[in-house]
């Protein structure tokens, strides 16, 4: 049997971690950086309980101490999986001046393990995402300060490792209600203008109420095994209060490769008052249309150009649909089913964009 060179390294990567040969485990895979297209490549659930919002642990406006919001994650992406617990603590504040009484913070323990290409009902465990990180009063995430990180154990000829997650990240600030501030409007609102190339033209639409999350040299760590390395994000996720959809501005390099600029949308699909879906549409190195996919664009207009569908291009795809429960009107626990796609996009890009969404919980799915 002959093995093309470019099948070699990720596979190898792979199967020596549960235990297959070299050779078996390259005929299985492809190299890291190549481009695929496949449904469900991010594939699983979410459970996320959101206890602070039950009215038994609230106090008035603030939850009560002691009370964390958790995510419980059965999620593979490839041939690899994450499995275990995000655990987020809110600020609390008193209620009369606003002193803090309880820092924000999210914790991690969740399992690391590889899938066997040949056989997908053997799984091996190879270490964790662990560790925790603090969300301080103005929404900012140091995680150099933290201990968040991938540990790996070495198992067979693959060497085991520990890589952090640093760099900085900020979210919005956690809201400060008092008995002093009650009549004041502190949530002044943010602006974006964001661009889109439609056909061959470039486009730009203003977002008129957004809550970004800024990324200013965020690492993501090297895992779930060696072949996927560091990366570096910069720039924003949008989320707009209008339309409740997300738009990723930012770039990710893995490595010292050459950054992905990451743009499209996620666009949010309610069936119901309790279930609905984000329909994906991340572009990862936007190119214009060929003239002859132009027209298809023609009639998008606004932010629905940013979730036009286009076979040329670099997409992470599918859905990631919720049902949600509820007391009254706060959301008290959400089912959340990951089935999301790749077309010509890279097991290295996917894997940036899972470890991007598991750092944010709070910001991503947190009421």
């Amino acid at each position: 049997m002959t093995i093309h060179p470019t099948k070699l390294a990720c596979a190898i990567g792979l199967g020596a971690a549960i235990g297959l040969s070299p050779l078996t485990a390259a005929a299985q895979g492809t190299q890291p950086n190549d481009p695929l297209t496949q449904p469900g490549f991010i594939k699983g659930s979410m459970v996320a309980q959101f206890k602070t919002q039950r009215p038994e642990n609230r106090d008035g406006d603030y939850p009560a101490k002691g009370i964390a919001d958790t995510f419980q994650i059965d999620l593979a992406v490839g041939f690899t999986k994450y499995q275990g617990t995000i655990s987020c603590l809110p600020y609390v504040f008193s209620k009369h001046i606003g002193r803090v009484l309880q820092e924000g913070s999210c914790t991690y323990d969740v399992n690391l393990s590889v899938i066997n290409p040949q056989n997908t009902s053997q799984v091996r465990s190879v270490g964790k995402l662990a560790g925790a990180y603090a969300i301080d009063e103005k929404g900012v995430v140091n995680l150099n300060a933290g201990s968040l990180r991938m540990e790996v154990q070495t198992i067979g000829k693959a060497q085991g490792f520990s890589s952090p997650f640093t760099g900085v990240f900020a979210g919005r600030p956690p809201a400060k209600v008092t008995t002093i501030s009650k009549a004041l409007d502190q949530a002044a609102k943010e602006v974006r203008t964001i661009e889109k190339m439609v056909g061959q033209q470039k486009v730009s639409i203003a977002l008129g109420n957004v809550d970004p999350v800024r990324f200013q040299g965020t690492q993501l760590a090297m895992g779930p095994v060696s072949t996927y390395p560091q990366a570096t994000v910069d720039g924003e996720f949008l989320y707009s209060y209008e339309t409740d959809n997300w738009f990723p501005q930012l770039t990710i390099r893995a490595g010292t490769g050459k950054p992905d600029k990451v743009s499209g949308g996620m666009k949010w699909v309610e069936s119901s008052p309790t279930e609905g879906h984000y329909e994906l549409n991340v572009i990862l190195n936007e190119q214009p249309a060929g003239k002859g996919e132009a027209a298809a664009f023609e009639s998008a207009q606004g932010e629905d150009a940013f979730f036009q569908s286009d076979a040329s291009q670099s997409v992470i795809n599918g859905r990631i649909g919720f049902k949600d429960q509820k007391i009254g009107d706060a959301v008290v626990k959400s089912d959340i089913a990951f089935d999301v796609g790749l077309q010509n996009v890279s097991a290295v890009q996917a894997q940036n964009f899972a470890k991007l969404l598991l750092l944010i919980p709070m910001q991503m799915w947190g009421e």
